[in-house]
């Protein structure tokens, strides 16, 4: 026993010492074992880092092999939880559901310059939408609805329906009968669709035209997933001048501007039939006026006598018979001085908002009619119709519907 206490001692010298003043027999055993050779100690003494534990020794890993630099292992990128939620594939139809109406992209002006072509004014700087280019050597447009653009070409004949989210364009020819004063309207034509994205399913033409040769209004019905038109009987004895203004979609009809103010032509989508509804009985021709949407989404119509604007909504009056219902504003507060030395001219409105476009000697303005805000959407220029585009927008959209239609 004492043997092994002195062969344990041997590894620290301090110790074997002090034994050896406790017990001198020892003494002449431990000089025999401090003459031998030293022995590795099994267990080495490392020291501590600076700022270390104690108790507790650092494992460094093994250096790499000569030659090969040490190369750190990648760090897999975290992602902020607001790039997570964007990232979803979801996001982009929560999104809609949540805002619900469409944002405003930009305008379409038809100008009545030499160059009828139509122009696109972006409401933002970074506009996914530029101005149209068709092999066609003059446009017009006519209506914007549903994420679509409804174009006539006049070289070569035909109608043009174009999608600027996607930059997708679909020709079709015009009705085959005869006719003189015309307007159109582009729908969606997907049963229960809530037109947040249309962009992927078919579209339907309403095409509403006169005929002063046999003195008949008629409807047209073109379907994008027949290729062809459907034609609705003609009324007789109704003939009407419809103006290539914008129309308006309230419920669900399609109310067209008649010239000389006779009447509005209302065409009952459910029915597929058409009506006359009366002008109000303070409406004229020289108010030049156009169809709106009134509050909470009615009927409505607009129009300008000096510097004030008058409207009117079509509403149940106290006996439960719809007419009109009149109001005026004065828009010398609303619209700069300088733009108020030629009388104003209304030249469209914002569908599904209480928004009326027009047309000054300055430039292009929408007026909010709820806020009365003012906001300036064009140059100087004349313009003879302005119809704004509202769609929902998601980047690359156009490279998705464009791999899905090659496939």
């Amino acid at each position: 026993m004492m043997v092994a206490m002195l062969l344990r001692c041997r590894l620290h010298p301090p110790l074997m010492s002090y034994i050896c003043l406790l017990c001198p027999a020892s003494f002449t055993f431990c000089h025999l074992l401090s003459s031998l050779p030293p022995t590795q100690s099994p267990i080495p003494h490392v020291p501590a880092a600076a700022g270390a534990h104690r108790g507790c020794r650092r494992r460094d890993p093994p250096p790499p092999p000569a030659g090969r630099p040490r190369v750190p292992r990648p760090r897999r990128p975290r992602l902020q939880p607001w790039r997570r939620i964007l990232s979803d594939p979801a996001f982009p139809r929560r999104y809609r559901a949540f805002h619900r109406a469409p944002p405003l992209l930009g305008f379409l002006l038809n100008r009545r310059e030499r160059d009828p072509d139509p122009e696109f004014v972006p409401t933002a700087a970074a506009s996914p939408v530029s101005s149209p280019e068709f092999d066609c050597d003059r446009l017009w447009t006519l209506d914007c609805r549903h994420g679509r653009v409804l174009f006539h070409s006049i070289e070569p004949t035909a109608l043009v329906v174009w999608d600027p989210i996607t930059g997708g364009h679909h020709y079709f020819p015009e009705p085959a009968h005869p006719f003189s004063g015309y307007a159109a309207a582009v729908l969606c034509a997907v049963d229960g669709c809530d037109h947040l994205d249309c962009h992927r399913g078919p579209f339907l033409v309403v095409f509403v035209s006169a005929d002063h040769y046999d003195n008949v209004t008629r409807a047209s019905l073109y379907s994008s997933e027949t290729g062809a038109w459907s034609y609705e009987p003609a009324c007789p004895d109704f003939m009407c001048d419809i103006k290539r203004t914008p129309c308006l979609l309230a419920g669900d009809a399609l109310y067209f501007m008649t010239g000389l103010a006779l009447c509005l032509v209302k065409f009952d989508l459910a029915q597929r039939d058409l009506s006359a509804i009366h002008m109000p009985e303070e409406y004229h021709y020289s108010l030049l006026g156009t169809v709106m949407t009134a509050e909470g989404g009615r009927l409505g119509l607009a129009g300008i006598e000096e510097h004030n604007l008058h409207l009117w909504s079509w509403q149940a009056g106290a006996d439960d018979i719809e007419d009109w219902v009149h109001r005026a504003i004065d828009i010398n507060s609303l619209l700069p001085v300088t733009a108020l030395t030629t009388s104003p001219r209304l030249v469209g409105f914002t569908e599904g908002s209480n928004t009326v476009l027009m047309n000054t000697y300055v430039g292009a303005f929408a007026i909010e009619l709820n806020s009365m805000k003012v906001r300036k959407i064009g140059e100087t220029g004349l313009c003879y119709s302005i119809l704004p585009y509202m769609s929902f927008y998601t980047p690359g959209l156009s490279r998705v519907l464009a791999c899905d239609l090659e496939s």
